[in-house]
């Protein structure tokens, strides 16, 4: 520092005693350079007296000499070392200058002996840690000269390492961003998949705890577009934050794209969306309040984006089962449901009424059992008609096909078989009537009916069929 400050004095004295006449553009001449203030902290003045500085800063240097002026600022300029022995070969001529440091223009705090220039420090090109630059100072001529070898003019920058943590606290941060990737990718899978429909069912006819959780998620679920942008934002966050710090933890390397990968697909997608897969209602419903707070949090990016999907996708309404569908889905969940098989037809053929003609369901008349118009109530005919054992009995005269009345076993009942009573007899005196129906009539219409309180059998005679 000696010779430094011993130099320095004698350009003052010697800029003194020259009066005040203004130097020649040949007579200026640069002897150190001194780091004013800097955009960035990270500075230092290193052992050989070099400055240092770093990427993507600005920063101002004071220069000191002699001869300067304002126009300083076009005759400087850096050149960079990329070997500083081809430097020490000829000290009079600079490569040339650099674009990664550019000196803006104007000098400031200009005197003849001193002048501050701001320099805008470029981004250093990838993998380069460090680089160093010399400054450089042309001639009356416009060529370039190099300046004094002294490492007090050569500014080195570095990398921006930005903020520096504890290994420990990288790693912590590195299982966390991982658990909240799998969080936010199981529950987009999980929480979207119970559609709410499917949770007002639950909801009402539920176990006890599913009920519980179905009441938790359903107001979440109600504002499905946004519940959506809301994880899947919150999980390109995460994922995003994830790769940079494994990138930092492991190193700019083959190995960080490797383990990053294989680390977000399988403890962030595939195991989390298995497990919400088969248990999203209880997972979502503990899970709540962190949801909550994530659509808080990108409330103002992700709200905008679902009522725009609400406007062009329009309202969700939830799985709705027509009748097929119902029933098929009765069917298949046959085997791990409580239904007995008949409860299940019961079921099938509620489902049909509406879809099912009478001639589906209606007993052909050669499986009829009937009585002729001409029969006696002896004792063998009134046998035959309670072994049979039906309630209601067609009536036919000459043929099976031209039913002329209908006989209620319950009207037997005062008949005794001794007296053989003509059946015409006991028909005309109850004189039940007949309904006759159509082929093509649905089965719902006639169970309309039969509710009205019209107890009758209903026969066909297109096809001879009568409903039992």
């Amino acid at each position: 520092m000696l010779p430094k400050v011993l130099m320095l004095l004698f350009v003052f004295l010697w800029q003194a005693s020259a009066g005040k006449e203004a130097p020649s553009l040949n007579d200026t001449i640069i002897i150190g350079m001194r780091l004013e203030n800097s955009s960035k902290a990270e500075t230092a003045i290193l052992e050989n007296g070099r400055i240092q500085v770093v990427e993507g800063s600005l920063i101002y240097l004071r220069i000191y000499g002699n001869g300067i002026h304002k126009f300083i600022w076009q005759r400087i300029r850096f050149v960079e070392m990329t070997s500083l022995s081809t430097f020490i070969r000829d000290f009079s001529v600079c490569p040339q200058g650099t674009s990664d440091l550019l000196i803006q223009p104007y000098s400031g705090d200009v005197q003849n002996t001193s002048a501050i220039l701001s320099v805008k420090v470029q981004i250093l090109r990838k993998n380069i840690h460090f680089k160093d630059y010399m400054m450089c100072l042309e001639d009356h001529r416009g060529k370039p000269r190099q300046l004094l070898k002294d490492s007090h003019l050569i500014l080195q920058v570095i990398e921006d390492k930005g903020l520096q943590l504890p290994r420990w606290l990288e790693i912590t941060l590195v299982v966390t961003l991982l658990a909240l990737s799998g969080m936010f990718s199981g529950l987009s899978l999980g929480l979207i998949s119970l559609d709410p429909m499917g949770l007002r069912i639950v909801k009402n006819c539920g176990t006890p705890k599913e009920r519980e959780y179905a009441t938790k998620i359903e107001p979440l679920r109600m504002k499905g577009n946004y519940l959506l942008c809301s994880l899947l934002l919150g999980n390109v966050l995460v994922n995003s934050s994830l790769t940079i710090l494994l990138d930092t933890v492991i190193g700019e390397n083959a190995w960080s794209i490797v383990i990053s990968t294989i680390s977000i697909v399988l403890f962030g997608e595939i195991l989390p969306q298995a497990l919400c897969s088969r248990h999203g209602l209880a997972i979502g419903a503990n899970t709540v309040f962190i949801t909550r707070l994530v659509m808080l949090i990108t409330f103002p990016a992700a709200y905008p984006i679902s009522k725009l999907l609400d406007y062009l996708l329009g309202k969700e309404m939830g799985t709705v089962y027509n009748r097929e569908k119902l029933m098929e889905m009765i069917r298949l969940t046959q085997p791990n449901n409580d239904l007995m098989k008949e409860e299940l037809n019961i079921i099938e053929g509620a489902l049909e009424l509406r879809s099912k003609m009478v001639e589906s369901v209606m007993t052909p008349l050669k499986d009829c059992f009937l009585i002729s118009s001409n029969a006696i109530l002896d004792f063998d005919t009134m046998t035959e008609i309670l072994q049979s054992g039906y309630t209601r009995i067609p009536i036919y005269t000459k043929e099976k096909t031209n039913i002329v009345d209908m006989l209620y076993v319950k009207d037997l009942a005062f008949v005794d078989p001794d007296d053989r009573t003509p059946i015409k007899t006991i028909t005309k005196f109850y004189n039940h009537p007949i309904h006759y129906v159509s082929n093509t009539t649905r089965l719902d219409a006639v169970l309309e009916e039969f509710k009205k309180g019209n107890d009758r059998v209903d026969f066909m005679p297109a096809s001879g069929w009568f409903i039992k």
